[in-house]
């Protein structure tokens, strides 16, 4: 009767054993995996560290130094908050070219724009019912369309990374002149830098008095003059003036 027991007990210590090892070994694989990962962001942090000058005090956490090693032409994923908004303006802007047309086309498919001409944003409300059912079919089933998501090509730290850096007005993010690195700066040692060049007086002199209103009253006689002598049209000359003498 006592053997049994004694197997019983050592049957059962067997299996917590092998339990508790188990226990164990999950441990040691989740804190080797954990350590694993962490080896593996130190090592790529360090490698964007090569990509990005820092000449700041701010302390700048991992997550923003990835970014900026991704570089100033890094497009990010857009938001799709308002892809339906911005789908349906670009659609009213073709509707409206496509009414003009047909207001002013002569059919001859040649019309030379005056490159001086500003645009007037003319809206008409009718072409003709073809066109007119054309874009009213469209418009529903562009209503119709969902916007589906997809992949994000931001990790969610790096995206809170990024308006970290959008919101940071300490610091100046700027590309380097002569590598492709990113240059992060102080906005009062930027400053300085800027101050320091133009203070320069063999390759700048300082104005005390601005002459820009001479300059401007100058520019406007000359162009009053060459529109009076007909040497540039009535386009070219508002585009010249720019409604300067309204304002």
């Amino acid at each position: 009767m006592s053997n049994r027991k004694n197997r019983s007990f050592k049957a059962r210590d067997k299996k917590r054993k092998i339990a508790k090892n188990k226990e164990k070994r999950k441990i040691y694989n989740i804190n080797r995996q954990h350590k694993r990962r962490q080896y593996k962001h130190t090592e790529k942090v360090q490698r964007a560290a090569k990509y990005v000058d820092i000449f700041t005090k701010e302390k700048l956490c991992n997550a923003e130094i990835l970014v900026l090693a991704k570089g100033l032409k890094f497009i990010p994923s857009p938001n799709l908050r308002h892809a339906k908004k911005t789908l349906i303006n670009d659609f009213n802007e073709l509707a409206r070219k496509m009414r003009c047309k047909y207001h002013f086309d002569n059919g001859s498919h040649q019309y030379n724009r005056h490159p001086f001409l500003s645009k007037s944003g003319y809206k008409p409300y009718w072409a003709n019912n073809a066109i007119e059912n054309y874009l009213f079919s469209t418009r529903i089933e562009l209503e119709k369309i969902q916007i589906k998501s997809f992949k994000d090509n931001l990790p969610k730290h790096e995206r809170k990374a990024l308006q970290s850096l959008r919101s940071n007005d300490r610091i100046i993010i700027k590309k380097a002149d002569k590598n492709s690195s990113t240059v992060v700066l102080d906005k009062e040692l930027y400053i300085k830098m800027a101050n320091d060049q133009l203070n320069d007086n063999v390759h700048y002199e300082r104005i005390y008095e601005s002459h820009t209103t001479e300059v401007l009253d100058s520019i406007n006689t000359i162009i009053h003059r060459l529109h009076n002598e007909s040497y540039i049209d009535e386009v070219t000359f508002k585009f010249l003036i720019n409604d300067q003498e309204n304002d």
